[in-house]
């Protein structure tokens, strides 16, 4: 939580099983989703990502997590998270 508001960390497999964690924060938790980050490019990360993009909710991952997103037959997020080089 941030403020009255909630992170969500990745999707579930599906579209449905996503919306239905969203329905779940809605009723038990009752704070808007501020936003969500997903961590890679896998199906149980990524693969509800069109429920969340058909909430509103904007989505974040890492720049090359997006570019492989497609390839793998997921939605890519709305925005790409870039890091310099350690």
């Amino acid at each position: 939580r941030d403020g009255g508001r909630v992170l969500v960390v990745d999707t579930a497999w599906t579209d449905d099983q996503t919306a239905q964690i969203l329905n779940w924060i809605k009723q038990e938790i009752n704070l808007p989703v501020a936003l969500a980050v997903v961590t890679h490019a896998h199906q149980d990360k990524m693969g509800g990502m069109g429920a969340l993009h058909a909430a509103g909710i904007a989505t974040y991952a890492n720049a090359l997590s997006n570019q492989l997103a497609p390839q793998e037959g997921l939605v890519a997020a709305q925005h790409s998270l870039t890091f310099a080089a350690n």
